[in-house]
C-alpha cells in the first residue's frame, strides 16, 4: 500500500497533467483565476493535493502564484513574450543542427510524415489538422536532436508561448509558408547540412519573421484574456484518492 505521501504526489502529478493540458490547449487563458476549491470539486480530492499541483506549475511557470490574490495562468507581457520568443528560436536552431547529424530512424520517419501532413492541410486548409501536424514536426526534432537537456527546454519555452499561438495558422497564407519552410528544413537535415538546417529553423521561428507583425496584431486585438476570478470551469473525472 503506498505511503501517504506517495499517494499526494501521485494525484498531484495527474492534476499537473490535466492543468498543463488545459492551458496549452487555451482552455485556461493567460490571466484565467485557478480557484483551489472549485479545482478540488473538479478532481474530487481534497485542496492539498490542488495546492501541490499548483506549486508545481508555478515552479514550471504556467500559473502565478499572487500573495493574498490567488493563483493565475502566467500572462505575460509583450516584452516577456519577444524574450521568449528569441528563446524558442535559438533552442529549436540548436535542435536543427543536432538533427543533421544525429538524427536516427523513427524520427527521421517521423519528421518526413509530418511534413507531408502539413502539406496536405495547408492544401485543404485544415488549420485544425495543421496544428497537429506542426506540433509533430517540431517534436520529431526536438528528439531526433539527441540532446534530452536541449530537447526538455525546447519544449517548455514552446509550452510557455504555446496559448499565444493558437490561432496562428488561421491567417491567411500562414500554413502554406510554414508548410513550405517545414520542407526546406527537413531537407537540410537529411542532407547532413548543420549551418543551413539551423539558419532555416532560426528563419523559420525568427521574430523578425514576415508573420510576426501579424502575431502581435492578433494578441493586441483579438487574443481573449480571461479576466480574474472568472471560475468557469469544464467538467472533469475525478482524480482516484489511491
Amino acid at each position: 500500500m503506498p505511503s501517504p505521501n506517495a499517494a499526494l504526489a501521485s494525484r498531484a502529478e495527474k492534476i499537473v497533467s490535466v492543468l498543463e493540458h488545459d492551458i496549452d490547449s487555451g482552455l485556461y487563458l493567460p490571466g484565467h483565476f485557478l480557484d483551489e476549491r472549485t479545482l478540488a470539486d473538479r478532481f474530487g480530492v481534497s485542496r492539498t493535493p490542488i495546492r501541490e499541483a499548483l506549486q508545481r506549475l508555478a515552479a514550471a511557470g504556467l500559473v502565478q502564484i499572487v500573495p493574498r490574490q490567488g493563483v493565475f495562468v502566467a500572462r505575460m507581457s509583450l516584452s516577456e513574450l519577444r524574450e521568449m520568443l528569441e528563446l524558442v528560436s535559438e533552442l529549436e536552431g540548436s535542435c536543427a543542427k543536432f538533427c543533421a547529424t544525429r538524427m536516427h530512424e523513427p524520427w527521421k520517419d517521423a519528421m518526413q510524415q509530418a511534413v507531408k501532413a502539413c502539406h496536405e492541410a495547408a492544401v485543404t486548409s485544415d488549420w485544425l489538422a495543421f496544428t497537429q501536424a506542426n506540433a509533430n514536426f517540431h517534436n520529431a526534432i526536438y528528439e531526433g536532436s539527441r540532446n534530452r537537456h536541449l530537447a526538455e527546454q525546447a519544449r517548455s519555452a514552446r509550452r510557455r508561448t504555446q496559448v499565444y499561438r493558437l490561432n496562428a495558422f488561421q491567417s491567411p497564407g500562414r500554413m502554406q509558408i510554414s508548410a513550405a519552410e517545414h520542407a526546406e528544413i527537413a531537407a537540410a537535415i537529411c542532407t547532413g547540412d548543420q549551418p543551413k538546417a539551423q539558419e532555416l529553423m532560426l528563419k523559420h521561428v525568427n521574430l523578425g519573421g514576415s508573420g510576426f507583425g501579424d502575431f502581435i496584431s492578433r494578441l493586441r486585438d483579438d487574443q481573449p484574456i480571461a479576466q480574474p476570478h472568472e471560475t468557469a470551469y469544464p467538467p472533469a473525472a475525478p482524480i482516484a484518492a489511491t
